[in-house]
């Protein structure tokens, strides 16, 4: 706008200095023509010459004519005749013929036209130059040329004098600089863009206009236009293509649309019933599962309130009246349904089905006040938990008879035993000096053994059967101490083997009795079934898989086969039959392991040794064992 006042400015002024120069020349030529008269008379006047009068007045009539428009060229012709009037009504110096007193004035309008002619070119010439530099003032020559958009230097007819590389290379045309409006712009689009020049060249400015140009093959190409007036019959337009913009939106209206697509298609195939609310409370959309559940058409429900919806989900549940009520109140806080169990009833076309409902409100940046609602089949997973329970219960009774089982065999199975043997000691300390046949007491001294065998077997029995779980016997052990006092309960019975303890052994979550018991089984057999002359044994650790700890022991004794290092896990399993002992440490062992929530096993070569290996988590289990043997 400033720059458009200081143009009309400068170019009302250099209009007035025009007139000036033209006055001017007037004033000197009527000097010079016929000021001369007044000292020297008329005879003598420049101007009584014709040729020199002509000549002079021609001269500057194209001059002035060349400098003013038509109105100041009218002017000068008529300051002309003025100028030859003498030659018309001084008797000395009428014309000897009187047709030149028509002929000098069409000459002179000749004159007239022709610099006239030759200034409006120069003018033209002059425009375009400065409309030019106007333009390249406001984008620069470079910019001008190389933008990425259109850029068209427009008259406010529409019709363009100068365009850049882009137009040439997006609407064609490549050799034309100038194109007129029915050329370029969109037939259907030609009188809006002249209300938009309207605009232009009365506001001074125009902002972000779509609308449709048209390439020299007739290719329809979306444009946003923006322009800034220049003159008050020049302005520039710069136009962004929107063709490819428009083509990637679609592209992306595609694509959401597949995703759009993907994602209903992939919850459809939900068992779990989804519906969606809008934030009036009226359903969007529902998953195929709810016609499944329902036996309802979840087209008709698009678009229904809530409490119609609800109606016809209700009609089909057995405690209806809570169902609604409890959504009711729901949908009215704004609160979410956490887990509501109903039934589906059997009939009209309904599976008698045990559903789970929970409402979620949504309150996302993008989208508040809608709600996502579930329907969970769990009939399935009752049938699971009534499996379990009966299963539960037949456990119990299971573990009720075990119980019971242990009691027989501790106190009515053991009692018998232990007096026998009593019996049996007695009668042998009491004939200890040789009244008793050898055979006999040889009888006597097999049965005591097998009583006490037996009593032994009980023993183990009873304390493999009567562990139970008690989470609040676990503590922190440090095993590099447990196993010292283990050594040294030990005694006698290993002090012939050398035991190497590691000085770096953990401290770990278990019940410290439990774990004495698992260390000193294995370090005793280790020494007891050991064949060597030198006999080793080896008690270490090291992490295991991140999580745990595992503790080996391992011997250089004769070694066990593959097919029996399962088997020794195994309740009263023994290798030797002839060795004293019930078989039974190995499978107590392997309890309290798994009881602490590791395993146990064993790695054999034969003639080489074996190392029972076991783990125990590092972080304390989620249940402990204790040991309730008598």
């Amino acid at each position: 706008m400033i720059r458009d006042s200081r143009a009309m400015s400068r170019e009302k002024l250099t209009q007035r200095r025009r007139m000036w120069v033209a006055v001017g020349l007037y004033v000197v030529c009527a000097s010079v023509l016929w000021g001369t008269a007044i000292p020297f008379g008329w005879d003598m006047a420049v101007g009584a010459e014709l040729p020199v009068l002509l000549s002079v007045l021609g001269v500057v009539l194209f001059i002035v004519s060349f400098l003013l428009g038509w109105s100041g060229t009218l002017v000068a012709w008529a300051g002309a005749g003025l100028l030859t009037l003498p030659l018309l009504v001084i008797p000395e110096f009428m014309l000897s013929q009187p047709v030149m007193g028509a002929v000098i004035p069409v000459l002179f309008a000749g004159i007239a036209v022709l610099g006239r002619g030759v200034g409006f070119l120069w003018g033209q010439r002059t425009w375009h130059r400065e409309t030019r530099e106007m333009v390249e003032d406001c984008y620069g020559r470079d910019l001008f040329e190389n933008s990425l958009n259109i850029i068209h230097v427009v008259s406010n007819r529409g019709n363009v004098n100068r365009r850049n590389r882009r137009s040439r290379e997006l609407l064609g045309w490549p050799d034309r600089q100038s194109l007129q409006i029915s050329a370029y712009v969109h037939p259907e689009d030609t009188d809006h863009f002249k209300d938009l020049l309207k605009t232009l060249f009365e506001r001074g400015e125009l902002r972000q206009e779509r609308l449709r140009f048209r390439s020299e093959g007739g290719r329809a190409i979306t444009v946003d236009i923006q322009g800034r007036r220049v003159t008050g019959t020049v302005a520039v337009l710069e136009a962004q293509d929107r063709s490819e913009v428009q083509s990637l939106e679609h592209k992306l209206r595609e694509q959401e649309a597949r995703y759009r697509f993907l994602i209903e298609d992939g919850i459809d195939t939900l068992d779990l019933g989804v519906i969606l609310w809008d934030e009036r409370k009226r359903m969007l959309w529902a998953n195929q599962a709810v016609n499944e559940l329902f036996r309802i058409d979840r087209d008709e429900l698009v678009g229904l309130p809530a409490d119609r919806v609800w109606g016809r989900i209700a009609a089909l549940l057995d405690n209806a009246d809570d169902y609604v009520a409890l959504v009711r109140d729901a949908y009215r806080s704004g609160a979410g349904v956490e887990h509501f169990v109903t039934r589906i009833r059997p009939g009209a076309g309904a599976v008698e089905r045990v559903i789970q409902y929970r409402s979620i409100p949504i309150e996302t940046a993008r989208y508040r006040g809608g709600r996502i609602d579930y329907y969970a089949d769990i009939t399935e997973l009752k049938r699971l938990e009534e499996e379990l329970r009966q299963e539960k219960a037949q456990l119990d009774e299971v573990n009720k008879n075990l119980r019971n089982f242990s009691d027989v065999v501790s106190h009515d199975l053991r009692n018998p035993t232990r007096t026998a043997l009593g019996y049996l000691t007695l009668i042998l300390d009491r004939h200890s000096n040789g009244e008793l046949p050898p055979e006999v007491r040889a009888d006597l001294e097999k049965a005591q053994a097998r009583l006490r065998r037996m009593d032994q077997l009980i023993v183990d029995l009873t304390k493999f059967s009567q562990m139970r779980v008690d989470p609040f016997r676990f503590e922190e052990v440090d095993a590099g101490k447990l196993v010292q006092e283990v050594c040294e309960d030990l005694g006698d019975r290993i002090k012939s083997v050398s035991v190497t303890i590691a000085d770096d052994l953990p401290r770990v979550w278990a019940v410290p009795s439990l774990l004495r018991d698992v260390f000193q089984n294995l370090i005793y057999n280790a020494a007891k079934f050991n064949d060597k002359a030198l006999p080793m044994v080896e008690v270490g650790w090291k992490p295991y898989r991140g999580d745990s700890y595992l503790f080996y022991v391992r011997d250089n004794g004769p070694g066990i086969e593959a097919d029996y290092l399962d088997i020794i896990f195994k309740i009263f399993e023994k290798l030797d039959t002839k060795t004293e002992g019930t078989g039974a440490g190995l499978a107590i062992c392997r309890r309290i392991v798994e009881e602490h929530e590791g395993r146990i096993w064993a790695e054999s070569e034969i003639g080489i040794g074996t190392t029972f290996s076991f783990t125990i988590p590092r972080v304390p289990a989620n249940k402990g064992v204790e040991s309730d043997a008598r």
